[in-house]
């Protein structure tokens, strides 16, 4: 299985549409010292797609999580 790497263009279209901050916690991007991820909602082992609608903007101590 290949990895996911998200194009400039979808970081940037998914950011736009978190208003900049994590999906989950909502902390602003920019006080982060890590860049964020673009992660899946549904994993695509449970049968996740990569569109828009199933990825997440988040933090990395969210991804984490």
């Amino acid at each position: 299985m290949s990895k996911f790497r998200p194009s400039p263009e979808l970081r940037l279209a998914l950011s736009e549409q978190a208003n900049g901050r994590c999906e989950y916690c909502q902390c602003p991007e920019a006080f982060s010292p890590q860049t964020f991820s673009v992660e899946h909602i549904i994993p695509k082992s449970k049968g996740g797609t990569d569109d828009v609608e199933n990825l997440a903007f988040s933090c990395q101590g969210c991804n984490g999580f």
